[in-house]
């Protein structure tokens, strides 16, 4: 019995020598696995990356009309922002999203922001930019960054709307059937909303008259004349733009008048201009088009121009319109440029 007790006092001593080894071992590492809930920069990191991953992955909402078309009186309607063009194009963003999300004279900082893309109850203080590579976009919205903060970059890539640039002295718009010396001259170019949208295009690319700017440009009129004993050629005045829509099924119909989309030279107009010498550019912006059209319809825009004196200029008949498609000899393509997106949260 003696022996037998000596050997469970051994044991015992044994036993407690491991126990008191691992609990010690336990409580060394008990801080290390509370550090991330102690650790207020982490938390910052956390939301920086939940707020850069709905900025650019996420569409935002409304998605239909895209939120970007809310004007300042509707921008209660906005309930989360997001720069991507959709779902299906992470890291691509829209342009005018962009352009609709830095706006400082419609969102003010940090209010509309806090409750449409940091969505946290604490009062956090932000920073984001978007800095293209070619220098040729920087914006931000917040504050300046204090010293310690939550932090995310992610590398994005900008979609640029497309463009139609119509040369006037091009044959393919002359009406060789149409005499000279006749003073009104009319040509229209076609939207054709299905085959834009249901043409096999990564949406990185493609041109979606419902949802993206539509820009048609008109350069060197003067260069249309024949009437060159002329010192100056004649001035020319753009009369109209009509907007007409066409189904299948259903017969030709003049839906709109555009009275307000257009610059020449550059600046903003909210009418006609009287007299144009060169060029004239009609921008319809994004959403014009939306409620008018759908994936069967085709749109025509009728220009209506007048001569202050008659010359041979191009007309065409509305059956032969100018097609704004996929065809980079006629369109401009949508081109992506990179940039960086940082977000910083304090």
């Amino acid at each position: 019995m003696p022996d037998d007790g000596g050997n469970l006092s051994i044991d015992f001593l044994a036993g407690m020598t491991m126990f008191m080894i691992a609990l010690i071992w336990i409580a060394t590492m008990i801080p290390g696995l509370l550090i991330g809930l102690q650790s207020r920069s982490i938390d910052y990191d956390a939301v920086a990356y939940r707020t850069g991953v709905i900025l650019v992955e996420d569409p935002g909402m409304p998605a239909n009309p895209p939120w970007e078309t809310k004007d300042d009186l509707q921008k209660d309607e906005i309930e989360r922002f997001g720069l991507t063009i959709s779902k299906e194009t992470p890291n691509i963003l829209k342009l005018s999203k962009v352009n609709r999300f830095f706006c400082s004279t419609s969102f003010s900082y940090p209010d509309d922001y806090q409750q449409r893309v940091i969505f946290g109850d604490r009062p956090y203080r932000f920073n984001i930019s978007l800095t293209t590579f070619d220098g040729l976009m920087k914006n931000s919205v917040g504050d300046i960054k204090p010293d310690g903060y939550g932090y995310i970059r992610r590398i994005v890539k900008l979609k640029y709307p497309s463009n139609a640039t119509i040369n006037a002295p091009d044959p393919n718009l002359r009406n060789s059937g149409i005499p000279n010396r006749v003073l009104t001259h009319v040509f229209s170019v076609n939207l054709n909303c299905k085959e834009l949208i249901s043409n096999e295009t990564n949406p990185a690319y493609q041109i979606n008259p419902l949802r993206d700017q539509i820009m048609i440009n008109i350069t060197n009129l003067s260069m249309a004349h024949n009437m060159t004993y002329l010192p100056v050629p004649p001035a020319k005045t753009l009369d109209s733009i009509k907007i007409y829509r066409q189904n299948p099924t259903q017969p030709l119909v003049q839906v709109r008048t555009v009275d307000d989309a257009y610059i020449d030279g550059g600046s903003s107009l909210s009418a006609i201009p009287s007299g144009i010498i060169d060029n004239v550019s009609v921008i319809f912006p994004v959403g014009f088009f939306y409620g008018m059209a759908n994936d069967n319809t085709q749109l025509y825009i009728n220009y209506t121009f007048t001569l202050n004196q008659a010359d041979n200029f191009f007309n065409n008949s509305f059956t032969s319109p100018y097609p704004y498609d996929y065809n980079p000899s006629r369109v401009t393509q949508p081109k992506l440029t990179e940039g960086v997106l940082e977000v910083a949260i304090w």
